[in-house]
């Protein structure tokens, strides 16, 4: 009975002992990360008491979060964030974020609530904390812009794993009935011809990277999308794309996405009406038409030399992707 009472004693001590140096290890990396980030130009702010849940969690609580970019261009500010993870499964995470948010982007800020917000993700124990997988949810999230523009998102779930392909990741996200701000809908659709929600939008990708995501160190670049599923349900206008992309060192991508496109007429109709120059064009309906089955129209959008096109139509410069 003595033997088993001073192993459990010793047990304990071992655990304890596990939690205090795993809890100034959490505090150090904190503050190792925040370092880094300054050092790159970074704005960082926020209040912290440290690493608290003993024993049996890592609990850090961090308070009055801000972020700002280097350009100051992009910015996130909330009351509050915090990340726990189970101490004898430090490499999982779990986070509860605030209710409500500020985030700041080119020309707007963007203040959003959101009704239970939360996420879960796992790394890989190193120096960088290479992430293998990433899952974030959200309910009734609403967004109102600066510009005076409003939306709602009635659900929001978006995921990331690592897969089988070297610093390739399994990329999806999903929002459901998102409301189509009134401003955008009296300026492109003052008829009412569309529902006021788009009832589904879909991504399913896998994504290649220059290096495995991190927590920690230089930020990966993107290197490679593999579209196996771009949707849009839009009432009569449903969208279905996929293709493959790669992208350069200057962030340009390169290669071809086909979309299939039903309700086509009805896009078309609101952009000409909204005095679109490309939608008024009587080749554009005419090679577009001959390319459609009925209602429905396949579309291979090329990206080469930095530009888009549609054929032979030019869609105007590529997206950056870096």
């Amino acid at each position: 009975m003595r033997f088993i009472l001073i192993l459990v004693a010793l047990l304990a001590l071992a655990f304890g002992g596990w939690w205090f140096w795993g809890s100034r290890a959490v505090d150090a990396r904190l503050a190792e990360l925040t370092q880094e980030l300054r050092v790159a130009g970074w704005q960082v702010d926020y209040a912290t008491d440290g690493t608290e849940g003993f024993p049996y969690r890592f609990d850090l609580d961090l308070r009055e979060l801000s972020l700002v970019s280097p350009d100051g261009v992009f910015g996130w500010q909330s009351p509050r964030l915090r990340v726990v993870a189970q101490s004898y499964q430090p490499n999982r995470l779990i986070l509860a974020a605030d209710e409500t948010h500020r985030v700041s982007i080119p020309g707007q800020d963007l203040d959003i609530t959101v009704a239970g917000p939360r996420a879960s993700g796992a790394v890989e124990i190193g120096e960088t904390l290479p992430l293998t997988e990433f899952t974030a949810e959200a309910g009734d999230l609403a967004v109102a812009s600066s510009q005076g523009w409003e939306t709602r998102v009635a659900s929001l779930l978006a995921a990331l794993r690592a897969s089988g392909g070297v610093n390739g990741y399994d990329a999806y996200a999903k929002a459901t009935d998102v409301a189509v701000p009134q401003m955008w809908r009296a300026a492109w659709d003052p008829s009412g011809r569309l529902p006021t929600e788009i009832a589904a939008l879909t991504l399913d990708a896998e994504l290649g990277f220059d290096a495995p995501l991190t927590l920690s160190g230089a930020p990966s670049r993107i290197e490679s999308i593999e579209l196996s599923d771009l949707s849009l349900d839009w009432g009569p206008v449903r969208a279905r794309g996929n293709g493959a992309l790669q992208v350069g060192a200057d962030g340009v991508p390169e290669g071809e996405v086909v979309l299939e496109i039903t309700g086509w007429e009805t896009l078309l109709d609101l952009a000409a009406q909204a005095r679109v120059p490309l939608a008024e064009s009587s080749l554009l309906r005419g090679a577009l038409g001959t390319m459609a089955q009925g209602d429905v129209l396949s579309a291979p959008i090329t990206f080469a030399n930095g530009m888009m096109r549609l054929g032979f139509i030019p869609l105007g410069p590529a997206p950056l992707l870096r």
